[in-house]
């Protein structure tokens, strides 16, 4: 009798391990004319599964539809009108482990997708992975087009959520991208070596374009939204809003050698030459306050809140203007740094190291600089070539760049750990990123394509914590876990 208990005892805990891996998580879907919400549940502790049916019942009771398990669900379309704007949602079932026999064992996920007036807005995404402690468990759009979504880790009592809005919207500009800004109107402008013009991109993802009669170089905005385009011409070209030319001044003594155009807080404009080594600052009518002589040629170049202009050299050497006019040539240890360049406050980030220089162990450092010169302890170690650096409000660093042989991601960093990771899409015209921009409302915009045709937008991220409600004292607070899983974002924009 014991051995027969003992059996059964054995098949009820290999019963509720299976119904776990096979379809104790469900998806619950609602539509009016105010919200689009999908929530998904998961059994997966003692005390979540104890409360399944009223949990259920309370969803439904709400005006959530029960969509079943991913196991039990054929795919679906359902569509969602909210104002003007009609969501059509498809939702189906996969294996979220590919191979059953593998370190998951036999487990499935629900996937989705979202588009918005027949324009995707979220792309085709697992809510859980294989090997990952963390799933989307909501996901809500408002009235006002803006989405969330909600990820949990449904294996732990404590349950933290973190709010993402992962409108990863590819915006197709059309022509190779050599320069990208934003404007304090939260528009990004672009600008493009082949062709005579520079586009402008809305938050509504529209593209205009405006025709300057030149070959752009480089683009900048100041602090009242006008546009400046340097041109291969060496003429600086300065548009409004509209994108009607306000002015054209051009740069003396560099003409065609100007290669950079920089606006600082004062609306002060920066011009560098790659050839003759040097610094043009104008007022911003274009008149010459002073030239400046560089030790090396000038790369891209970035002002911090104290003033000083950070510059990097062609030979991997950092040179910092002061607002003294003084120009001090940081003497470090193996100058190996390159552009891009970020400042924060009165220091900077930069590059150091190429991975194509150690093809054995393909690491570049970011390092933190005061304007002293002095290396900070804060350093980052990434397995990308950096193509663009920027700095939100939030003081998080973002970085886009390439993998050795192939891949773009983008990276979201902050107290010295890689807090987020992005590919930048599957098809070989997005693998490969450049420069990127973070607009007034915290979007990051990154050039992608093989010919820098394209930018990706990614709306900001924020967090939130909540605690769930803890399991009665002496229950094992887990049932057999057979498997763990990959942060969702990493399905976000493939």
């Amino acid at each position: 009798m014991k051995k027969y208990y003992k059996i059964l005892f054995i098949a009820i805990f290999i019963f509720l391990g299976f119904s776990k891996a096979f379809g104790d998580d469900y998806l619950f879907y609602k539509c009016n004319n105010k919200e689009l919400k999908i929530k998904a549940l998961y059994f997966y502790t003692q005390n979540a599964y104890i409360n399944k049916p009223n949990t259920i019942k309370k969803l439904q009771r709400a005006g959530y539809k029960n969509l079943a398990s991913p196991l039990e669900l054929a795919t679906k379309n359902l569509t969602c009108k909210i104002g003007q704007n009609i969501y059509k949602v498809t939702i189906g079932g996969q294996a979220g482990n590919p191979n059953p026999m593998g370190n998951c064992g036999a487990f499935f996920s629900h996937w989705i997708i979202i588009t918005k007036n027949n324009k995707i807005i979220l792309t085709r995404t697992l809510f859980q992975s294989c090997n990952s402690e963390s799933a989307i468990s909501e996901i809500a759009i408002n009235s006002n087009g803006k989405m969330q979504i909600l990820t949990t880790k449904p294996y732990e009592n404590t349950q933290t959520f973190q709010v993402i809005k992962p409108n990863n919207i590819v915006v197709d500009v059309g022509s190779a991208i050599n320069g990208i800004t934003a404007d304090k109107f939260g528009n990004v402008w672009t600008s493009s070596y082949v062709g005579k013009f520079i586009a402008k991109i809305n938050q509504d993802e529209k593209v205009i374009y405006y025709n300057i009669n030149a070959h752009p170089l480089s683009i900048a905005s100041d602090s009242k939204g006008n546009i400046f385009a340097l041109t291969s011409t060496g003429y600086i070209v300065k548009l409004n809003q509209e994108g009607r030319i306000i002015e054209t001044y051009e740069v003396p003594l560099l003409h065609s050698d100007a290669d950079h155009i920089f606006i600082d807080p004062h609306n002060n404009i920066w011009v560098g030459s790659w050839i003759s080594r040097q610094i043009l600052e104008l007022s911003e009518n274009g008149k010459v306050i002073k030239t400046y002589q560089l030790e090396s040629a000038s790369d891209p170049m970035s002002m911090d809140k104290a003033g000083n202009l950070w510059i990097i050299g062609e030979y991997g050497g950092i040179e910092i203007l002061y607002p003294n006019g003084y120009i001090k040539k940081c003497s470090l240890k193996k100058d190996d740094f390159s552009s891009p360049i970020a400042t924060q406050n009165d220091t900077a980030w930069v590059v150091k190291g190429k991975l194509i220089n150690n093809p054995d162990n393909p690491i570049v450092l970011i390092e933190h600089i005061n304007y002293n010169c002095q290396i900070l302890p804060e350093t980052y170690r990434l397995n990308i070539q950096p193509a663009g650096l920027a700095i939100d409000s939030n003081s998080n660093l973002w970085v886009s760049g390439n993998m050795l042989h192939g891949g773009g991601f983008l990276k979201e960093l902050n107290n010295g750990k890689v807090k987020h990771t992005y590919s930048l899409g599957k098809s070989a015209s997005n693998l490969i990123a450049s420069d990127l921009v973070i607009d007034k409302y915290g979007n990051v915009w990154v050039v992608v394509g093989e010919n820098a045709d394209k930018v990706i937008k990614f709306t900001h991220l924020f967090a939130k914590t909540h605690k769930s409600p803890q399991p009665p004292s002496g229950l094992n607070p887990h049932l057999p876990i057979a498997i763990h899983h990959t942060f969702p974002e990493n399905n976000i924009g493939k």
